[in-house]
This record gives structure tokens, C-alpha cells and sequence, in this order.
């Protein structure tokens, strides 16, 4: 059997450029693509050197192989894409997200970027329409086949690029008999509202009070931020600094009005 490190990495940026240089120093011989399937052949003509990037982008516009917009859709992949050309060895590269999974995750994008407007607008929110659409962010058969066709395709060095819920990934494997390691692209990582709100859906472990208190941080995050800013990276760190202050701040409270020992105890 072969070793895998699945490698999590943040739908940020930031955290693809890291997980690019890890691809590019670890000298891996076979990586797995977050990608869909579709993407395989392109992805093959890519890496072979057969053509450049701005070509594979063109052909999977005109093709139409992924339903979201091109630039969305690249500035989350670019990085890794661009080190794919640089791996001095010969490498494998394949694309193992299943294509209709793929198309419900960028579909339940949409609808939840709908109901955040609705949330926005009129201060409502329908909290079971918002868990029944995250529901398709979370499909347990899914992810059981991609890790098959990873547990056949493995050879060597292997790694594998997933999303938050990677883990997952990691266990099927496991039970394939593959030596499994997880790393992170990010040291540190604060989850988002909505990604928070997925891993308790996963493991069952949330009440409707929870979920609607992440679904309004959620609405709060995009209206403050992400609509407020040129990209989705300067919008999460901004986000993240202002939380740190805040926190800052109510720690210095605590401690001009509580004894040391308990503002510790709250604070750190």
C-alpha cells in the first residue's frame, strides 16, 4: 500500500499558495486534485507540458467543464496550477472530485448566497431552509468513491488536496489499508461561521439555536466584509484582526474589573 498525506487546505488564497510550496519541496509522486473529473484530460495535456495555462484556461471556458466563473474558479486554483509546471520530477496529477458532487457544492453556493441577501435584507432567517441546502456540501457515498479511485491511483509518495472536512477522506482511506497522514496548509486556521456550522452537521452535534447564531455571523461576515473588500483573502484577515481586538479588548476589561486568577482562567 502506499503513504498519503491528505493535505487540508482553506478555501483561501493565501492557503493555496502555502499548500503550493509544500508540493513543490515535499517531492511527492503522485498528487491528488480537488478538481472534477472532467478536468482530467486537460489537466494530463497541462502537466505534459502540451499546453500552456492560459490555454487550459481557455479550453475549459469554451468548453463550459466547470459551472462557476472563470476567474472565481482560478483564483482559488492558479497557485497550484502554476506549480504543477514547476515539480522539476516527473509527476502524476488527477483530478478525483466527483463531477455531479462538484456541480451540487457550486449550486448550494448559489442558493446560499441568495438566502444571505434574503437574510440581509429582511433580517429573517429560515433556518431549516439554510441547513437542507448545506446538506449539499456533505455527501458521505461521495467522498467514499473518490477515496477509492485515490486508494487505486496511490503509488509511491501520494498526496492528496481536500477541503476542511478531509479528514474524512483520511479515515476511508485508512481502511484501505494506505499509511494516512493529515496535514494542513495553515498552522493556524480560524473556521468561518458556515464552515463551523458544516462540521457540526457532520458530526450531528448542533441545535437549531447554534445554527441560526452562525448563520447571522455568517450574514454579518459577508455584509462587513466580504462585500466591503477586493477579495475573499482581504476579507477573512480582516475579519480575523477585528475579532482578535475585540477579544483584546474585552480581556483588558475583564482584568481592570476581575481578580488576575479569573481573567486568565476567561481570556487565554
Amino acid at each position: 500500500m502506499s503513504r498519503i498525506d491528505v493535505l487540508i487546505v482553506p478555501s483561501l488564497r493565501s492557503s493555496a499558495v502555502k499548500a503550493a510550496k509544500i508540493l513543490t519541496d515535499s517531492g511527492y509522486d503522485v498528487i491528488f486534485l480537488n478538481l472534477p473529473i472532467n478536468l482530467q484530460s486537460l489537466i494530463s495535456e497541462y502537466t505534459s507540458g502540451s499546453i500552456s495555462l492560459q490555454e487550459l484556461i481557455s479550453k475549459i471556458g469554451s468548453m463550459r467543464l466547470i459551472p462557476e466563473s472563470i476567474s472565481s474558479w482560478l483564483y482559488l486554483n492558479e497557485p497550484l496550477l502554476r506549480t504543477l509546471r514547476r515539480i522539476g520530477k516527473p509527476i502524476k496529477a488527477y483530478c478525483y472530485v466527483d463531477v455531479d458532487h462538484y456541480h451540487m457544492l457550486i449550486e448550494a453556493a448559489v442558493r446560499i448566497a441568495r438566502l444571505t441577501y434574503k437574510a440581509n435584507v429582511t433580517g429573517r432567517i429560515d433556518v431549516n431552509e439554510w441547513i437542507r441546502v448545506l446538506k449539499g456540501h456533505i455527501g458521505s457515498e461521495t467522498v467514499e468513491r473518490e477515496a477509492e479511485f485515490i486508494s487505486l491511483k496511490a503509488r509511491g509518495d501520494s498526496i492528496c488536496i481536500t477541503g476542511l472536512l478531509g479528514w474524512r477522506m483520511a479515515r476511508i482511506l485508512r481502511e484501505f489499508g494506505h499509511e494516512v497522514k493529515v496535514k494542513s496548509a495553515e498552522r493556524l486556521y480560524l473556521f468561518r461561521p458556515l464552515e463551523i456550522l458544516e462540521v457540526l452537521m457532520e458530526s450531528g452535534n448542533f441545535t437549531h439555536k447554534v445554527a441560526e447564531e452562525l448563520i447571522r455571523e455568517h450574514v454579518r461576515f459577508v455584509r462587513d466584509y466580504v462585500l466591503t473588500s477586493e477579495s475573499l483573502d482581504k476579507a477573512y484577515y480582516l475579519w480575523i484582526n477585528m475579532r482578535n481586538r475585540l477579544v483584546d479588548l474585552l480581556c483588558q476589561s475583564d482584568r481592570s474589573e476581575r481578580p488576575i486568577n479569573s481573567s486568565i482562567s476567561r481570556c487565554y
